[in-house]
């Protein structure tokens, strides 16, 4: 079990008090993502990079429309999975603190459509119209069907 502090992404930052105060449609936390994406490697190995609160989609999903030159991770490092939350799985922890529970079971995310376990750095909280809330990575998880992987993602508002 890892509790991931993930930053809250800049357009969560922006819509969400207009969400709030009745301004634009209210759309709840829905799902999560996890993705092979969120790493850099200075030479020495892969290491998790720093989350950007910038982004809209999790990095392996945004190095899908950059340009060559500017891409960050080879084509095999590109899996995305997602899945839905339940209601246990959201938790205010403190009345500015949320907890997002992130369980993937045994059964899922084994192959990353290379025939090869995925290796997860990157994890992602959306809400039902697909807005990144929160956005953080965190050292490599090897996934495959012999293991469950649970992360808690914390939002801190």
């Amino acid at each position: 079990m890892a509790i991931i502090l993930a930053t809250v992404t800049d357009i969560c930052r922006a819509t969400w008090p207009r969400m709030h105060a009745g301004q634009v449609a209210f759309s709840p936390i829905s799902y999560f993502r996890v993705g092979e994406g969120g790493w850099i490697d200075p030479g020495a190995g892969k290491q998790r990079r720093d989350p950007d609160p910038t982004f809209t989609a999790l990095d392996a999903t945004l190095d899908i429309s950059r340009p060559n030159p500017q891409k960050r991770y080879p084509t095999d490092s590109l899996f995305v999975f997602q899945k839905s939350f339940i209601a246990a799985d959201l938790v205010f922890v403190s009345p500015s603190t949320m907890r997002c529970r992130c369980v993937l079971d045994f059964g899922e995310a084994n192959n990353d459509g290379f025939g090869n376990s995925p290796e997860f750095w990157e994890l992602g909280v959306f809400d039902a119209a697909g807005l990144l809330l929160g956005y953080g990575t965190f050292p490599l998880q090897l996934k495959d069907a012999t293991k469950q992987l649970e992360d808690f993602m914390e939002l801190v508002w």
